[in-house]
């Protein structure tokens, strides 16, 4: 599970908004100056992000009601990111390649010299058909909040959360 420290902004029902910080991992590896992700990181900063977020704790016994201002912590499942980075990125490309293979393919046959020409249309027609299929499968309310981020412990006010980091050759 993914986990974020987050802020709560406002409550709707059974969701939250949320602000997080934007972070970026440099100065954490060996590359730093080399990395176009510094480059990004100095040009966009480090600016928060508001993000709406399933309530999961607000009706349990021994947490209270979320309100502006609470300190949460916020998770999404690895499966999730995964599954989303599949559904918006790999499939359309996948079937960008199907459809532009086919065209030419067919096109050998019946008109050797718009092979390009049909390879192009067909790519497009790929791309677009695997973006319409990603949308529509995203919205499928089984998917849906298989995708969104949820609340799933309120930190009290004196509560550090530490993460333990890893030496790289020293293991435990």
């Amino acid at each position: 599970m993914i986990e974020e420290q987050a802020i709560v902004v406002k409550e709707e029902g059974r969701y939250v908004w949320v602000n997080t910080q934007r972070q970026s991992s440099c100065g954490h590896c060996s590359v730093k100056n080399g990395c176009g992700t510094q480059v990004l990181a100095k040009v966009l900063g480090n600016k928060t992000a508001s993000v709406r977020c399933l309530n999961s704790i607000g009706n349990t016994i021994e947490q209270a009601e979320l309100k502006a201002g609470d300190r949460v912590i916020i998770a999404l499942e690895e499966s999730a990111l995964l599954g989303g980075s599949f559904l918006v990125y790999l499939l359309p490309l996948i079937i960008m390649i199907l459809f532009s293979g086919i065209a030419v393919t067919i096109a050998r046959f019946y008109w050797p010299e718009g092979v390009d020409l049909l390879a192009v249309i067909a790519a497009f027609s790929g791309l677009l058909l695997g973006l319409v299929i990603s949308r529509k499968t995203a919205q499928n309310s089984s998917f849906k909040d298989q995708f969104e981020p949820r609340v799933i412990k309120k930190q009290l006010a004196d509560e550090v959360v530490c993460t333990p980091v890893r030496t790289p050759g020293f293991s435990s």
